[in-house]
């Protein structure tokens, strides 16, 4: 990896961890709205943010949730695994919207392992935690895709990688 995409992806980390922290009151637990979140959308633009959003989840885990090692497996284990599926699904002509709505399809869907890492470590009941979830991920992708839709006219998040 380029000295020009590690700066990139630790800025990206940066973000995501400091968005993280900002909203950390809304981004844990069975109801939750991450708003770090909208920075997956990155990955519709190139797969090598990823990286940045990997360490980013890692990091904002690790030093703001409350459960501990259970949220380092689980929630850095959905992003992995959300990611993989989706590099897979993206075809080189999908629209940049195609590319967000199944970005937020997949991290939706994904959010059974959140709700399992629920279930197990607070004994919360596993349908509620898996619906208020994916409902939170679901709202936060879908309503910050004209963000970042809009902020990729201005930054171009694919030139950055190139």
């Amino acid at each position: 990896m380029s000295t020009r995409k590690m700066v990139i992806n630790t800025i990206i980390a940066a973000l995501y961890v400091a968005l993280t922290g900002i909203f950390a009151f809304m981004s844990f637990g069975a109801i939750q709205f991450r708003v770090s979140e909208m920075l997956n959308h990155l990955v519709g633009y190139h797969k090598d943010y990823k990286y940045g959003v990997l360490a980013g989840v890692f990091i904002a885990n690790l030093i703001f949730s409350t459960l501990g090692a259970w949220d380092l497996v689980f929630g850095f284990g959905q992003t992995l695994i959300s990611f993989l599926i989706l590099e897979k699904l993206f075809k080189p002509n999908d629209s940049e919207m195609k590319r967000m709505m199944m970005t937020a399809l997949v991290f939706t869907v994904t959010m059974v392992l959140v709700a399992i890492e629920l279930y197990i470590v607070l004994d919360l009941p596993f349908w509620f935690s898996f619906v208020t979830a994916a409902f939170g991920e679901a709202v936060v992708l879908v309503l910050s895709a004209p963000l970042m839709k809009y902020m990729n006219k201005i930054i171009g998040f694919a030139e950055k990688m190139a």
